[in-house]
This record gives structure tokens, sequence and C-alpha cells, in this order.
């Protein structure tokens, strides 16, 4: 009979292979169980990894080899009780990786090695841990098991999870490797190796205009843009623009996730409540600050409001009446669908809820709305008057079956 490889707290394994791992006698439920919570003294020290909630994890490696024997090592050097070194050590690296919806901490590594020689027995088992330094002892906190095969010295140590408690295995700094003959008896060897911590901070930026007019007390949108330099897999999460300064009230903005090497354009709202005032703008990953800005903001008049009446032009009419665009309609194209399938173009009309027109002329209104049932939508109208008889504006429409239709447009009061 051979023993295959026995994995706690596993995520993904084929049912292939699942439906011939084997436990050691009387340990079915947790095969590592009389191990975990165990302590292995360590020589050196742990240098400080408090972190800000921007830094990620890149990688951790555990090198194992002679240097790193837990002390009375080896009680066998029997073999088929030693594991194979032909480069004078054993090395294993944890790669972690975030959830891209969930932001949950994930990592996968694998230890592919061998024993000396053919175990020969059914209770010759290999366990590989990860744990924390407490009081100068590597304390086991998780652990992969495989039992060896009786005719061949192959050993796989691995495993591959999905964790929503970042200070599991976001905090391991330790790793222990042994072989052993089952739960409740004495390692043939062990050894502890500190880990090699690898980390890295999105490297964020925000750019802003540096001098803006706005009209007072007016909520005005700022363009910025924020960028990430990182290299490509160290992506920022949770960003966001926030702002402050005497005389000006900011409405802060999200930009959501942010790949390395990507950049992305939004808007911050700032409404100035003295004649001139310096918006200190920052952009943050989870909260933390990581670069920053400014912008030197002064009033400017109230533009002329513009003229009652119909208005219309590239495909939009509407109405200017008691200060709100009134009965908004727009006809544009419309794709739905796509990929595996053939997306669809038809034209369609879409109308847009009564808005009001601010004093600086820049109206700015988001609908959203069911089309009965679970198919939600969102329009978005951007329409700035640039005279008291000409506008320039935007309109966009996202609802179901992946259906979207952008268009800009220009319209004009009618003579």
């Amino acid at each position: 009979m051979r023993r295959l490889v026995s994995i706690v707290t596993t995520i993904g394994l084929g049912t292939a292979l699942a439906a011939v791992v084997t436990a050691s006698p009387g340990s079915a439920a947790d095969p590592a169980g009389d191990l975990v919570g165990r302590s292995f003294p360590v020589d050196g020290e742990i240098a400080s990894r408090k972190a800000g909630p921007a830094e990620q994890l890149l990688s951790a490696t555990a090198t194992f080899g002679p240097a790193n024997r837990v002390a009375g090592m080896p009680t066998s050097t029997a073999p088929q009780h030693q594991f194979s070194m032909p480069a004078g050590s054993l090395s294993v690296t944890i790669d972690y990786g975030y959830h891209w919806e969930t932001d949950a901490l994930t990592y996968h590594y694998d230890l592919d090695t061998a024993l000396g020689a053919p175990s020969g027995s059914e209770d010759v088992r290999t366990l590989l841990g990860f744990g924390t330094l407490q009081a100068s002892s590597c304390t086991i906190e998780e652990a992969t098991v495989a039992y060896a095969y009786t005719n061949i010295p192959d050993i796989l140590l691995y495993d591959k999870k999905d964790t929503p408690d970042l200070a599991s295995a976001a905090g391991w700094n330790c790793a222990v490797l042994l072989v052993d003959a089952g739960q409740g008896t004495q390692p043939y060897d062990a050894f502890v190796s500190l880990l090699d911590v690898q980390k890295a901070t999105p490297q964020l930026t925000v750019k802003a205009p540096r001098r803006d007019r706005l009209v007072k007390k007016v909520w005005t949108r700022v363009p910025v843009t924020v960028a990430n330099a990182s290299p490509e897999g160290i992506d920022a999460r949770d960003v966001a623009v926030v702002g402050a300064g005497k005389g000006v009230k900011v409405r802060p903005a999200s930009f959501g996730a942010l790949e390395g090497q990507d950049d992305s354009d939004g808007y911050v709202w700032a409404r100035l409540t003295k004649p001139k005032a310096t918006l200190k703008i920052a952009v943050t990953e989870k909260g933390e600050v990581v670069g920053r800005s400014k912008v030197k903001l002064r009033t400017r008049p109230a533009p002329a409001p513009p003229k009652v009446g119909s208005w219309t032009g590239g495909g939009a009419d509407f109405t200017v009446r008691g200060g709100k665009v009134r009965g908004f309609r727009i006809s544009t194209q419309t794709t739905c669908g796509g990929y595996p399938g053939i997306p669809t173009t038809t034209n369609n009309t879409y109308s847009f809820e009564t808005t009001s027109i601010p004093r600086n002329n820049e109206v700015v209104g988001t609908e959203k709305g069911n089309q009965g049932g679970d198919a939600a939508y969102t329009a978005y109208l951007d329409l700035e008057f640039v005279s008291r008889t000409k506008a320039v504006g935007k309109f966009s429409y996202f609802g179901p079956a992946r259906c979207t239709a952008t268009t800009g447009f220009t319209a004009r009061l009618k003579r």
C-alpha cells in the first residue's frame, strides 16, 4: 500500500486527487493537528513588520539546511528519514496576492522534493508548517502534511488558500520542516527557518490643475488624475482622493482599484466659502495617504444664465425653464451584449429627469432606476452652458443585457 499527499486546509484540489488522499491512522480529521501550536527554537531576530494599510505582501521565503536544524536533530540518519538536499538546502516560497473582488489575502506555496530513499513504511510523515516567532521559538499556526510513498522517495508539500483573515498568513515570519513517524512521535529530523518577507507599497500620485476659478458657494468639479507607478502586479486597492483647506469644502472621490502602471481620471467636488483658498488634496490607498498635491482656488463671477426656451442639436432636445433642464431626450446608438456572442447595435431614444442648473451653468446629473425586475440602469448627463444660447454636453447610459450608449452633443437655443 502506498501513502499519498494529505493536505490540511487546502482549497481547489481536483476530485481525482482527492479521491486517493489518505491520512495517518486515527488522524483523518486533522493530519497535522498534533503539530499545530507546537514550538521549535530558532536563532535570529525578526525585523519589525508593522505595516500601514497600503503595504502589500509579495512573497515570503524559508530556507532549510544543516545550519537550520533544530537542536538535538537528527534522531535518525537513515536515508528514508532525511530530506534530499542536492544543493545543500531546500527553499520554499509563499506567493501572496489579493482577491480582486473581496480584497482577501490569497497565497500558495509548494515544496516539491524527496527523501533520501523510499520510506519502505506507511508511517513516514513529512510536514511543512508556518507560524510566528514567540519567545525565540517558531510556533506553528498552519501546516501541510504528506505521507511518504513506500517505493519512491518523492514528496510534495503544497497549499493554496483564500483567507479573509489578514492577521493569519499575513503575520507569518517563520517556518518548520520535519519528518517523523506520524502523530504523537518525535521527529527523525527537523529544521526551522525565519522567513525572508518581501513587501511593496503602491506608488500613487495625484495631479490636478495648479489653479482653478470657481463660482463662490457652488459645488464644482475639480479634475484630478491618479497614477500608480508601481510595476505591474502591484495593484492599489480602495483608492480615493480626499481634500481639505481653509475656505473650501471638499467631497472625496473614489477610484476603486488601480493596477500597476495604470492611471485614472476623475473629479473631486469643491465649494469655495471665501474669495480664495488653497485646496490640499491627497490620494489614499485603504485610508493611508500615499501622494499629495495642491490647487490654488479663486472665485469668478457667476455667468449669465442660459436663456429660457427650447434647445436642440446633436440628437438632443430639451427645455430651459425655471432654472432647470426639463424634458431632456436624446437619440443615439446603443450597443448590447458582446463576448462570447456578437454585439448588437440599435438606435434608441432616452429621456433624463428634470435637473437644476447651478449658478456656474455646469449641470452634472445621475439617474438610476429599474426597467422591471432586476433590470437596473444608470444614466449620466454632463451639460455646460458655454453661453446664453449654446451648450456642450455628454450623455451616457448603462443598462441590462450589457447595453451601453455614450454620445457627445452641442445644443443651441431655437430661434
